[in-house]
């Protein structure tokens, strides 16, 4: 392939040695950036007023894409390559849906978390329902509607045109890789489309759902729900954060509404960080970015929370990792080899879900190694494998206003990444090395508990936290 060509040619015209212990910080990024970080081909495609000259000007710049995703098998390289041949004959000639979820089918091709299409491919620039729904374990759940919908508000949604939810993941599971919970997720936004699930077979018209299942009062519903149209400008809210209570006159409402009541991990709507005293003297630290927040630097977060638990010695800590898609862990990495310290051997709870992706499951991953039988995970199972791909860029399609990401850098915390030609080299520098991150106390949200405005994993840690109290007054 032709960047492999590129970096050997430049490794053989360089007298730097090409392992990463040698190299000084300069020559360390730069070769970080050439190996894992390299720019899609250039030029892009020239944005177009006609849609069928724009699709077949993307479709041709695609035709690339296996080129520089690492993560492809060797037959879902040609069997990628196979579908943007083929694309690129029918490009022209298909609705807007059809194509995004063409590029969506060989991006999942790689069965990999990173290489994916851009999540606002499924959320704007085509006809959305004005509802939002979120796959909990017990169901998918509308949590936000518009003013007019208000009564779906709570509504659990068993079946959409005809198609049980289960139906629909089983035949949507190609637009996305990844594990199943991750995939779910990520494809909820279309579940909300009638044009996508039209192009993909799926819905009878692309302008209207028919919901059928189950209102928050108990009665059966049907409700045919028109969709509406939304342009590259419409607003967008992150799925993970879909659970928080809406603004007070807001364009949409929430099923949960704000108060004093919620528990910690919704109190804080607008922030990506929070730090709150616990029951029973425990100590809540929620991160739900690896990067520099608008409140606040991240760095200056962690060494708040650090010095809370050195002062007030909590009888146990939390570290709630369930909304962070990732950002860069390097941010994170020292956090979590010095809290198990200042903890001071109380109990350390990471909470994970299937949102925690990237950079969030190499800082769970760094809490375990660092913390070992101190550190118990509790929830559900994080959103990817324990050896997956990341790094890499992004090819922009203009036309289509859809990115479609490639991984290059492989990284593995469950055992040895050996190939210096693939393994990310920064992991040498910030070390990770796990058994498993699947939860030590399985407890997963279900809607049941969120409409009781009740936490379940924090609840499992109240009730190992009084049996450890007990145990202790016995002895």
């Amino acid at each position: 392939m032709r960047w492999i060509l590129a970096l050997l040619v430049a490794a053989c015209a360089s007298t730097e040695p090409l392992t990463p212990s040698s190299m000084d910080d300069t020559t360390f990024d730069r070769e970080l950036a050439a190996r894992f970080q390299y720019d899609p081909p250039q030029p892009e495609p020239a944005e177009v007023s006609d849609q069928s000259a724009g699709q077949i000007a993307d479709a041709e710049y695609l035709s690339r894409f296996p080129e520089f995703d690492r993560a492809y098998s060797p037959a879902a390289r040609a069997r990628a390559n196979t579908m943007l041949a083929q694309l690129r004959t029918e490009a022209g000639g298909l609705s807007h849906e059809q194509f995004v979820l063409r590029v969506a089918e060989v991006a999942a091709l790689a069965d990999n978390g990173h290489t994916s299409i851009g999540e606002n491919a499924f959320k704007k620039n085509t006809p959305r329902l004005p509802v939002r729904t979120y796959q909990f374990a017990d169901g998918l759940y509308i949590v936000w509607a518009a003013p007019a919908l208000s009564e779906l508000l709570g509504a659990r949604i068993d079946a959409i045109d005809t198609h049980t939810i289960a139906d629909i993941y089983a035949a949507t599971r190609r637009y996305a890789g990844g594990t199943d919970a991750h995939r779910q997720r990520m494809l909820a936004p279309m579940l909300e489309s009638p044009a996508l699930l039209q192009a993909a077979g799926l819905a009878q018209t692309r302008d209207a759902l028919t919901l059928r299942g189950v209102l928050a009062n108990g009665a059966a519903f049907e409700r045919r729900v028109e969709a509406e149209d939304r342009d590259r400008s419409a607003w967008v809210s992150s799925s993970q954060r879909l659970l928080f209570p809406t603004a007070t006159g807001g364009r949409m409402r929430s099923f949960i509404a704000e108060s004093d009541a919620l528990p910690a991990y919704l109190r804080h709507r607008t922030e990506l960080f929070s730090l709150e005293t616990l029951p029973e003297s425990g100590v809540y630290i929620g991160i739900a970015h690896n990067a520099d927040a608008d409140e606040l630097p991240i760095a200056t977060f962690l060494t708040s929370a650090l010095t809370r638990v050195r002062t007030d010695r909590p009888a146990y800590v939390v570290v709630d990792m369930r909304m962070n898609a990732g950002g860069d862990y390097t941010t994170t990495y020292s956090f979590a080899h010095n809290l198990p310290a200042a903890a001071n051997g109380a109990p350390i709870y990471v909470f994970t879900s299937p949102w925690t992706f990237s950079a969030a499951i190499t800082t769970v991953a760094a809490l375990k190694d660092a913390g070992g039988d101190q550190v118990t995970i509790v929830g559900e199972g994080v959103g990817d494998r324990l050896d997956f791909w990341a790094e890499g860029g992004t090819f922009n399609l203009p036309n289509a206003f859809v990115q479609v990401h490639y991984a290059a850098g492989r990284h593995v915390y469950d055992g040895p990444c050996p190939d210096r030609g693939t393994c990310f080299w920064l992991n040498e520098r910030y070390p990770v090395r796990v058994r498993t991150l699947e939860p030590d106390i399985a407890a997963p949200l279900t809607f049941a508990a969120d409409r009781a405005q009740r936490d379940p994993a924090l609840d499992a840690v109240l009730e190992r936290e009084a049996r450890r109290r007990s145990s202790a007054h016995r002895q």
